[in-house]
């Protein structure tokens, strides 16, 4: 090989070989779609979330985002259609971490409800990362002003591939005097989905989530957006326990980060998230996603805003599933249990 060649040669694998350090960690954290996720490979951690465009998804990547870059893990998202089909991932040590509600994690632990005879009682409580909001939602135009006004139209039901939004729907419309029997309703797999049939007129009102990235891609493409339904009540609001044991009613106010809230009050649904693992998952690595998640609060609302919620001093808060040894090692030395 002539001089100018060989020279060439060791030109381009520099260029090659440059061109790879230089790919951000960042670019570490993004996500396998359900279909091509690559099977679990050593030094990478799995993170089970919704699909695109949920908040779970948007909250996986930027987790996973802070764990790379402040705590030197190496983390991926790995979305399916909800945690009512990743959650046994995780208890068969499939999948490392996910999120989910606590309502849902202790369907799950426990097998009951959508997990029926199907108990998961290898999954572990890592962290309580942040409270989630949801309500009903109608086009901006719409004469409805509460949720008991839709009666008759069509919504959203079933969402089979995360039952959490259909315990969120029952909750909603029990609290607002009507059932889903005063509905045409229409069959769907993720709430995603029912954004999407909602900003085509598929149907009438969805379940939108706060700030939610397919919620806001729905208020830009509807020709007047969206708005929140209210809930009428008398007195304290409504006890939703018997629909969704870990949700309350709470009541919003508008904000600019809070899209879609126009009534001030507005009355939602309120829920906390947790981050959860697999017992398989080893002490010190659960240790140092702790550790890193609570020193790092800036660095998680640099990466979503939404993370300005979260409390790292209620990282522990009760739920009736067990937390992970390496994380309540880390609650102890911080003198968070006793």
């Amino acid at each position: 090989m002539s001089f100018k060649k060989k020279s060439f040669a060791v030109l381009l694998s520099v260029l090659v070989i440059a061109m790879i350090s230089s790919c951000s960690k960042t670019d570490e954290a993004e996500a396998q779609t359900a279909n091509d996720s690559k099977p679990k490979s050593a030094g990478y951690l799995d993170i089970g979330t919704n699909p695109s465009g949920s908040l779970f998804y948007t909250m996986g990547v930027s987790l996973s985002k802070v764990l790379i870059e402040e705590g030197d893990l190496q983390f991926r998202v790995a979305p399916y259609a909800g945690s009512s089909t990743f959650i046994p991932m995780i208890n068969s040590g499939e999948l490392d971490f996910g999120l989910s509600n606590g309502g849902e994690a202790t369907f799950a632990y426990e097998g009951i409800e959508v997990f029926d005879g199907k108990a998961n009682p290898n999954i572990r409580i890592v962290a309580a990362t942040i409270p989630n909001y949801a309500g009903f939602a109608v086009a901006t135009e719409s004469d409805a002003k509460t949720i008991a006004d839709l009666k008759g139209k069509k919504i959203s039901s079933e969402y089979s591939g995360g039952r959490t939004f259909h315990y969120y729907s029952e909750a909603l419309l029990g609290a607002s005097g009507v059932s889903s029997d005063d509905f045409q309703l229409v069959p769907t797999p993720s709430f995603v989905t029912a954004i999407k049939n909602f900003s085509q007129g598929i149907v009438d009102a969805a379940i939108i989530t706060l700030n939610v990235s397919a919620g806001k891609e729905a208020m830009a493409t509807m020709s007047e957006g969206w708005r929140y339904l209210n809930i009428d009540y008398d007195g304290e609001l409504p006890d939703i326990s018997e629909y969704f044991p870990s949700a309350k009613l709470t009541l919003m106010s508008p904000a600019d980060d809070a899209t879609g809230v126009v009534d001030d009050p507005t009355v939602m649904i309120e829920t906390k998230f947790f981050l959860i693992c697999g017992s398989h998952v080893p002490d010190d690595v659960v240790y140092e996603v702790v550790k890193t998640l609570y020193s790092n609060k800036e660095a998680m609302v640099e990466a979503y805003g939404n993370f300005k919620r979260f409390a790292p001093e209620s990282m522990n808060s009760e739920v009736p599933v067990p937390y992970h040894p390496g994380a309540l090692k880390f609650y102890e030395e911080m003198g968070m249990i006793d």
